[in-house]
C-alpha cells in the first residue's frame, strides 16, 4: 500500500514499478485485447473515476437521508420540521456548486486573450522570465502553467486539477471551487449535527439508557449501557448510522482541505506555488546548515557567498487535489564568480566554497499584498475586472525584446536576399 500510494516514483524503484511501470503494462495489454474504441471509452471512464465516486457517495447518502432520515424527523420530538426545509436548499447548494465548479472556465491564455491575463511581475525565483510553453509557443506569464489534463492550454493563476469536478482551477474559477468545500463541510457538520440529535432524542424518548435488554443467546436480562444502547441503535438505524459516519470523517477532511486553500489564499499562494516554495525552503534550510557547519570546521569563512543569485530548482509537474504528482529534485543553479577571482583563490578553496555557500536570507513571497487584497484577487479575478488591460503589461519589455530581436534579424538577412536580382541585372548587362 505505501508504494503504491504515498511513495515518490521519482525517488523510489518499486513505487515506480508499483505506480508507473506496472499500470502502463496493464494498460497495454488491455490495449492488445479490447481495441482502440473500447479503450478511449474505458479511458474516459478512468479519467472521470473520481466524479463517479463523488456522485455514488453524495447521491447515496442524501437517497438515504429522503428515504428514512426526513420520515424519522417528522416523529421525532427533538429535531424540527424546519431542518427537512433546510435540508432541500442545502441538497441544491451542493449539487448547485459542484455544477459551477466543473463547468466554469479556469481561463485559457492564448493569443487573443495573452494582456487579459498578464498581470503578475516574475520574481526571478518561481518564474522566470523570457520562458516560453514548449507545447503553445507562447511567453509564460507568471503564475501560469500548461494544463495537460483537461484543456491542453495554458491556465493563468494556476492552482490544481480537481478530479472530483473533472477541471483545472485556475485564476478565474478558484473563488468557485472555495465555495464548493465551504458548502460540501457545512453541509457534512450540519447533517452529522441533525442526525445526532434524533439519536439522541431516541434514546431520551425510549430511555435506552434505563431499561434492560434481553440477550436471547444467554436468556438473562442485561442492564443497558452506552455500549449495548449503541449495539441497539446500530441494528435498528444501520442506514442511519452509515451516513452519519461518512458525513463526519468526510466533514473532517474537507473542513482541513478548505482550511488549507484558505490559509493559500490568505498569503497569495497557490497549490502549485505552495509546493515549490516547499521545496525551496528545503533547500535553504540545508544549504544554511551545510554553511553553518563548514564554518565550525574552519572548511569557508563565514558569510561566504558564491553565487549569491543560486536558486534550488523546483519541480513543474502535474498538481492535482493530492498535491504534485512528480518529486523535485533539490539542486541549486550556480553562477560562475569572476574570472579574476578564480585565479587568486585555489581550487580546494572555490570548491569548498560552491559546496558550503551561505544562501542568504530566505525569498518572500512578492505576490502576498496583505490580507483584504489577497481575497479581492481571488473573489474578483483581475482578468474579469474592467481596469484588466491596466492592471497587465508585465510581459511587455520581453514580448518587445523578442520583437526586436526577431526584427534584427529579418533585417540582417534581408540584403543577402535582395543582392541576388542586382547581381542577375549586372550579368544580363554585361552579356
Amino acid at each position: 500500500m505505501y508504494f503504491c500510494v504515498i511513495a515518490d516514483p521519482e525517488s523510489s524503484d518499486m513505487a515506480y514499478t508499483m505506480q508507473v511501470s506496472l499500470p502502463n503494462k496493464i494498460w497495454q495489454q488491455l490495449g492488445k485485447v479490447m481495441g482502440k474504441q473500447q479503450m478511449d471509452i474505458l479511458s474516459a471512464i478512468v479519467e472521470r473515476s473520481l466524479v463517479l465516486v463523488y456522485l455514488a457517495v453524495v447521491l447515496g447518502c442524501w437517497t438515504i437521508v429522503f428515504w428514512f432520515i426526513y420520515p424519522w424527523i417528522s416523529t421525532s420530538t427533538h429535531v424540527a420540521d424546519v431542518h427537512k426545509i433546510v435540508g432541500y436548499v442545502i441538497f441544491a447548494a451542493c449539487f448547485g456548486s459542484w455544477r459551477l465548479c466543473s463547468t466554469s472556465t479556469p481561463g485559457i491564455i492564448t493569443v487573443k486573450s495573452f494582456k487579459h491575463f498578464d498581470h503578475y511581475p516574475y520574481d526571478n525565483l518561481l518564474f522566470l522570465p523570457n520562458k516560453r510553453c514548449d507545447t503553445t509557443n507562447l511567453l509564460r506569464i507568471p503564475r501560469s502553467k500548461f494544463d495537460r489534463l483537461k484543456y491542453d492550454q495554458n491556465v493563468p493563476r494556476y492552482d490544481h486539477f480537481c478530479g472530483w469536478v473533472y477541471n483545472t482551477i485556475g485564476e478565474q474559477n478558484y473563488r468557485w471551487f472555495l465555495l464548493f468545500l465551504a458548502i460540501h463541510v457545512v453541509m457534512c457538520f450540519y447533517g452529522s449535527t441533525v442526525c445526532m440529535f434524533l439519536f439522541y432524542g431516541e434514546i431520551v424518548d425510549k430511555k435506552l439508557l434505563e431499561i434492560k435488554f434481553f440477550d436471547r443467546s444467554t436468556g438473562q436480562k442485561i442492564k443497558s449501557n452506552w455500549f449495548i444502547t449503541f449495539q441497539y441503535l446500530f441494528s435498528r438505524r444501520t442506514y442511519e448510522f452509515a451516513v452519519l459516519a461518512v458525513m463526519f470523517v468526510m466533514g473532517i477532511a474537507l473542513a482541513g482541505f478548505l482550511g488549507y486553500h484558505l490559509y493559500l489564499t490568505t498569503t497569495n499562494q497557490t497549490t502549485n506555488e505552495a509546493g515549490k516554495w516547499s521545496d525551496i525552503q528545503k533547500w535553504y534550510k540545508s544549504q544554511a546548515k551545510k554553511h553553518k557547519e563548514a564554518v565550525k570546521k574552519g572548511i569557508v569563512k563565514e558569510g561566504t557567498r558564491y553565487g549569491q543569485s543560486a536558486v534550488p530548482a523546483v519541480s513543474d509537474g502535474d498538481v492535482t487535489c493530492t498535491g504534485a504528482t512528480s518529486g523535485s529534485q533539490q539542486h541549486q543553479q550556480q553562477h560562475s564568480p569572476d574570472q579574476s577571482q578564480n585565479q587568486q583563490q585555489s581550487e580546494a578553496e572555490l570548491q569548498a566554497q560552491q559546496e558550503y555557500f551561505d544562501p542568504g536570507p530566505m525569498p518572500k513571497n512578492m505576490y502576498d499584498r496583505g490580507f483584504v487584497e489577497n481575497w479581492k484577487e481571488v473573489i474578483f479575478p483581475m482578468s474579469l475586472r474592467k481596469d484588466a488591460l491596466e492592471l497587465a503589461g508585465f510581459s511587455r519589455p520581453y514580448t518587445a525584446k523578442a520583437a526586436a530581436e526577431a526584427r534584427a534579424k529579418k533585417a540582417a538577412a534581408a540584403p543577402t536576399t535582395s543582392q541576388k536580382p542586382n547581381e542577375t541585372s549586372g550579368k544580363a548587362k554585361s552579356t
